[in-house]
């Protein structure tokens, strides 16, 4: 029988964090979660909230879930794996479904600072908040709290969907749902802190607006703008990143980013009036820097952005800028239905797998490349290892539809703790270590025929970490 074992202690910014320590059987802990899903399979089928006959009241009874209502388990977790996610759509999964692994939550206020909790509330039948809170709080057999791969209960998700299908959710499908699940999914021991969008923009609109009207005192209010940014970012950093003030963060996903045509589009949404002048778009642009400086030059703090597409020097100057010393901007291509030849370090001699024309022009400037292995064009077929997607409920996962850097983005965060895990870095500036993971997972061996030196000097950007297993959850022995 096939046990791992918790780390009890970490190192994280020269403080020694504890945990409780305690081994999962595998195999015992999947004869229970089987028996598990047998039993409730067999009380979903005892009532029918569409039918008078078999209606039950308890189970079929509406409730109000929020965010408050629900507990974080400090036990299930280690504190050197603690993920922010900065997105949309986050709440419905976190509230429901994975609440015992989500740290915190913040949101902005209507000013523009960001403050802790969530104005988020679901309605949904009893039996849907019973179900997946049992699953969250779901124990061993030594009664200790602990992850269960939602693969594992795709024998109940038919089932499921029969009493709660789908319609009933979709609303709370979108961008986030995806990385979020991913990280949670694939790094089993990871703590999560969801964070709204920074929508310093619309928060601050007047000033957004009239950039360049100039108070009595003879102060601008694009001046007005970038002091509160400045100022909004240090307590963001203070609040959340912060391992003594805050939650102590370690990597930071961002599917998101500001450029030339995001301002616009902010502009032309907020303001309604013509667009201003180039210099004003790129000061307005610029504004976002301090924001950018806490999520990408944080010390200790490594941080994966999805890059754009047909990325200029002008439009993407924020997104492409190498002062962000601990970012790594994610890019995405696919081998279809195929296997890659990669390696697992993916060194190559040779012509490197095709990057749709989007990509290719801005290949330059991305860090990674991260294979689906899908092809994205029905029926959807894929090779022998793709990227998962995880069902919203966290009842199955199954092959991702749908190839975009958004999704590329926690694979290569995912890959970054398993390479921690497994190399075991150390060193007296945590920079150093970020550093030294960033070589890892791209070291400079490859001779990519076809592409320019400048476009990648050596660094072997292409990499499948699916086919060689390169996440927590493979490597602590829950999925194959």
């Amino acid at each position: 029988m096939r046990k791992i074992t918790f780390n009890t202690a970490v190192f994280l910014g020269g403080i020694l964090m504890c945990h409780t320590s305690y081994a999962t059987d595998i195999s015992a802990l999947k004869e229970k979660v089987d028996n598990w899903i047998e039993a409730k399979k067999v009380e979903l089928s005892n009532f029918d909230c569409h039918s008078d006959s078999n209606y039950d009241e308890d189970k079929c009874k509406t409730v109000t879930v929020r965010f408050s209502d629900g507990q974080f388990i400090d036990e299930k977790t280690r504190s050197d794996q603690t993920i922010l996610i900065i997105d949309t759509n986050l709440e419905f999964p976190s509230v429901l479904r994975y609440r015992s692994r989500i740290k915190a939550a913040y949101i902005q206020d209507d000013e523009g600072m960001y403050v802790m909790g969530s104005d988020s509330l679901f309605e949904v039948p009893s039996f849907v908040r019973t179900t997946l809170q049992q699953i969250d709080n779901f124990t061993d057999y030594d009664d200790n709290p602990t992850f269960v791969p939602a693969s594992w209960f795709g024998e109940l998700y038919s089932t499921f969907d029969d009493k709660y299908p789908y319609y009933n959710y979709i609303q709370y499908i979108g961008h986030g749902v995806t990385p979020l699940t991913y990280l949670l999914e694939h790094n089993p021991q990871a703590e999560l802190v969801i964070a709204s969008p920074p929508a310093f923009f619309s928060k601050q609109s007047e000033w957004f607006c009239n950039p360049q009207d100039i108070d009595d005192s003879g102060v601008s209010n694009l001046t007005k703008l970038e002091d509160f940014i400045i100022e909004a970012s240090q307590d963001f950093n203070e609040k959340v990143m912060s391992v003594v003030t805050g939650q102590g963060i370690n990597y930071v996903n961002y599917s998101g980013g500001f450029t030339i045509d995001t301002v616009k589009e902010q502009w032309t949404q907020t303001c309604g009036t013509y667009l201003p002048s180039d210099t004003v778009i790129t000061d307005l642009l610029n504004s976002m820097r301090p924001f950018y400086d806490v999520l990408f030059n944080n010390l200790g703090v490594m941080g994966f952005q999805a890059t754009g597409v047909d990325m200029t020097k002008t439009n993407n100057a924020l997104d492409i800028d190498t002062s962000f010393k601990n970012r790594m901007l994610v890019g995405d291509y696919t081998t279809g239905d195929q296997d890659s030849n990669l390696p697992e370090d993916g060194y190559l001699k040779g012509y490197p797998p095709a990057l749709v024309e989007n990509r290719n022009n801005s290949k330059k400037w991305i860090d990674v490349f991260i294979n689906f292995g899908v092809e994205t064009a029905r029926p959807f077929p894929y090779n022998a290892t793709p990227v998962m997607q995880t069902d919203i409920l966290g009842l199955d996962s199954f092959p991702i539809t749908s190839m975009t850097p958004s999704w590329a983005t926690p694979v290569a965060l995912s890959r970054a703790i398993h390479l921690s895990n497994t190399n075991f870095y150390s060193g007296d500036d945590p920079n150093d270590v970020i550093n030294s993971i960033k070589s890892d997972m791209t070291p400079a061996d490859c001779e990519y025929w076809g592409w320019r030196y400048r476009e990648y000097r050596k660094k072997c950007k292409m990499q499948d970490p699916l086919k060689h297993r390169q996440h927590e959850v493979y490597r602590l022995g829950f999925l194959d």
